[in-house]
């Protein structure tokens, strides 16, 4: 809990109550024997409340959480932030400049937290950034999109057995909550191990930046914010229509290789047998028909189009006692869409 009567550090500048700083954290070197530096802005409340970490691009190819990061930063009012914020838009600078998810060596800087002062250069940044941020806050939000090559529905990652992951995942106020821990090495889970609950936003794909990505982001990290008493929002958040979590999921692969031609997008309810998709030879000619194994909703989907056997196609969450809730919200939408079409008015 952050007090504001005492003076917040990291890397050894201080940050006072009602103050915000812009400070470059030191985490390796270069190539050149040059400093890499990631950029971390402190917010301190005047008042005291908790203290929270938001980071983004961990994976460097994944830019949409940098530009949520940016948003929270001059969006958020700082006068009455309660606590302190800790915004890091760009945690992989190598990454980030290169725009590969890794550091140099092929490393990816996910698996190596909560990292070594002495190891390689992907323990050393992940040591750095969980002595210097992670192990001084309350709690945390991870930004990230999908891998390359696919495109993930906004969603929600958290190890829901822990009460206080379960409290911050639930106040997001995504439709999909994935019941994960998280792989071994990853920011999330060994900060959570660590006392620190962390949770995980996944949304949108590598490389780009989207609006409707971004403001989702930015309402969840406020709300989540708010729930816990950092922050105060003049309006309040909408509720999502539904909010289902998610224990197991399953990935639609190709069985053969061919030119894909998919059906489905993320959001859309499939069942179990529904053809999401079809493999193609180059003169156009059917080469298998894709169908879904089980009932849930497209939370990812691969933006390539070609395939070998074995390519991950469609990421399906699996739906069975929620599936009423979301099929009603589904009925909803497609005849707001009906609608808007003709013109018609709602009775």
């Amino acid at each position: 809990m952050d007090s504001s009567g005492t003076a917040f550090q990291i890397s050894g500048i201080r940050v006072a109550a009602g103050e915000t700083r812009e400070i470059y954290l030191k985490v390796s070197e270069s190539f050149l024997a040059n400093s890499i530096l990631i950029p971390v802005t402190v917010i301190r409340g005047v008042k005291p409340g908790p203290t929270a970490y938001v980071t983004a691009a961990i994976h460097g190819d994944e830019i949409n959480g940098v530009d949520i990061v940016r948003r929270l930063i001059f969006d958020l009012d700082h006068e009455n932030l309660a606590g302190t914020l800790i915004a890091i838009p760009v945690v992989n600078i190598p990454g980030f400049v290169s725009q590969s998810r890794y550091l140099p060596y092929h490393r990816d800087l996910n698996r190596f937290f909560p990292g070594t002062r002495s190891g390689n250069n992907a323990e050393r940044v992940a040591w750095r950034l969980f002595q210097e941020v992670v192990r001084h806050c309350d709690f945390g939000i991870d930004l990230h999109t999908a891998a390359e090559g696919r495109k993930n529905l906004p969603h929600v990652r958290a190890d829901m057995s822990d009460a206080r992951c379960r409290a911050l995942a639930r106040s997001f106020g995504s439709r999909v909550i994935i019941d994960q821990k998280g792989p071994k090495g990853s920011l999330r889970r060994e900060a959570t191990d660590a006392g620190v609950p962390t949770i995980l936003f996944e949304a949108g794909e590598t490389r780009r930046f989207s609006t409707s990505v971004s403001l989702e982001g930015l309402r969840g990290v406020l709300t989540v914010l708010e729930a816990q008493g950092m922050w105060t929002a003049k309006r309040k958040a909408k509720k999502p229509p539904f909010q289902v979590i998610v224990k197991n999921s399953h990935w639609i692969r190709a069985t053969q290789g061919g030119i894909l031609n998919l059906e489905v997008r993320p959001g859309e309810l499939v069942y179990r047998g529904d053809e999401v998709g079809s493999l193609l030879n180059p003169f156009g000619r059917m080469v298998t028909r894709l169908r879904s194994p089980v009932t849930g909703i497209v939370v990812g989907v691969t933006t390539q189009p070609l395939a070998v056997p074995g390519t991950g196609l469609v990421h399906v969450a699996r739906l069975k006692k929620t599936l009423s809730r979301v099929e009603k919200e589904v009925r909803a939408r497609v005849a707001r869409k009906s609608r808007l079409k003709t013109g018609r008015k709602a009775p």
